[in-house]
């Protein structure tokens, strides 16, 4: 590679970490042991056993410069460390502060109700919010898990 270009990229890194440095709204407590991801708000909808869960989400200074550079492909695995007790989940799409996810069989059917059993996050939310089917919400502040659960 030649020089110019590695300057250029030194210098593209360096401005953008500065300027994150001194933005304001960054709170470094967030990340600290080397998590680079903090969650605000996680939404799940359930919809009879399946469900659709919106995240949102902010990154440390450094994984914005990276995911800039090298685009959000590589945050899935973090995406997916989060609901590692989940079944059969599908990344649909990560933006720069956000993520939908599709997963299959988080309940099962008893007879006309819908039953979901507790399962452990892999990253504590702000605020968890469930939606069930007739749109009713529940939201839970710093979930480590979701709850026990039945739905119609």
């Amino acid at each position: 590679m030649k020089i110019k270009a590695i300057i250029t990229i030194a210098l593209i890194i360096s401005a953008a970490l500065m300027a994150a440095k001194v933005s304001p709204g960054v709170n470094t407590e967030q990340f600290r042991e080397g998590k680079y991801i903090h969650i605000n708000s996680m939404v799940i909808e359930f919809d009879k056993t399946d469900a659709d869960v919106q995240i949102q989400y902010h990154l440390s200074p450094f994984a914005q410069v990276y995911m800039f550079m090298f685009g959000s492909k590589h945050l899935e695995p973090k995406i997916e460390e989060i609901f590692f007790d989940f079944g059969n989940i599908e990344v649909k799409r990560i933006g720069r502060n956000s993520a939908l996810i599709h997963i299959k069989d988080i309940s099962r059917q008893s007879d006309e109700y819908y039953l979901h059993d507790s399962r452990i996050l892999g990253m504590q939310p702000d605020v968890l919010t469930l939606v069930y089917p007739d749109k009713t919400r529940h939201n839970i502040e710093h979930a480590k898990t979701t709850p026990d659960i039945f739905y119609s």
